[in-house]
């Protein structure tokens, strides 16, 4: 079957989009220097289905595109103005580089979890300092391994969408290229060759495309050790073999609006939809 892979660059009609964004965000004030590290920042100003992109050097060199969603923004105290717009260096998921200062905003809600890590580490009383942060809320109970995968086959300036549907609508959450901790919910869409998986990842359940994502052995490892170690609770499973449903009727219109599949494709997943 020859139909195009459930994953963007940004495309002529998202980027006119970022640039009607765009505006009203140039015209904002920049972040203040210093930055205060004691606080975490997260993407604001973007609709779902846009991307920030993180470079290497200012405008030049995709490192990953940032989710219009995403929060853990770290500021790294440099800044650099090039004609209208003014640049940021940041630390997001382990990468660090630079995005445009007036699409973050201050995250009360992480900023708070940051700093009880940071409590938590200087505190002389707690010995063990690698379960800083665990929340207490995953402790005590059974322990199951929870399997983990990764996005797979994309390049540094794409991303794996997700569609999460909400009632009669689908919104887009933008997985990077090099994403991991996405964990399978066990529902399964396909349509000949296609197929589309639901998932959690970063908080939220939603459907990917399935050709575009692998086992993490090393993340599962990891994730199952601190677990083991830290005493979280899980009732993970591993879906190897998911339920087969119908796909909601909001996420096959997105798809079909996006241009992702072709038409035979989209007339199956169509059919198979509740009436």
């Amino acid at each position: 079957m020859n139909k195009k892979s459930v994953f963007k660059k940004v495309s002529l009609p998202l980027l006119g989009g970022f640039m009607l964004l765009a505006a009203p965000l140039l015209s904002m004030a920049a972040l203040p220097m210093p930055a205060d590290t004691s606080l975490v920042y997260r993407v604001q100003g973007l609709d779902p289905g846009n991307v920030l992109k993180m470079y290497k050097e200012p405008g030049k060199e995709v490192i990953v595109n940032l989710p219009h969603n995403a929060t853990w923004v770290a500021r790294r105290n440099a800044q650099m103005t090039i004609g209208d717009k003014v640049w940021e260096k940041v630390s997001w998921d382990d990468q660090t580089g630079w995005v445009l200062s007036d699409a973050l905003a201050e995250d009360p809600k992480a900023t708070e979890a940051a700093n009880a890590r940071r409590q938590c580490l200087v505190d002389p009383a707690i010995q063990d300092k690698e379960c800083c942060g665990y929340p207490e809320a995953a402790k005590g109970g059974l322990f199951k391994s929870i399997p983990v995968y990764a996005v797979k086959d994309l390049s540094a300036g794409e991303s794996l969408m997700m569609y999460v549907d909400h009632g009669d609508d689908a919104i887009a959450v933008e997985i990077p290229h090099n994403g991991t901790n996405i964990v399978k919910l066990g529902q399964r869409a396909e349509a000949g060759a296609f197929a589309m998986e639901r998932v959690r990842w970063a908080g939220q359940n939603g459907w990917i495309d399935a050709a575009k994502m692998s086992y993490d052995e090393a993340k599962t490892q990891s994730g199952d050790a601190k677990r083991q170690k830290c005493g979280g609770v899980s009732d993970g499973v591993d879906f190897k073999e998911s339920e087969v449903v119908c796909l909601p009727a909001p996420v096959i219109r997105r798809l079909q609006e996006s241009g992702a599949l072709d038409a035979e494709t989209v007339k199956k997943l169509l059919e198979q939809a509740p009436k």
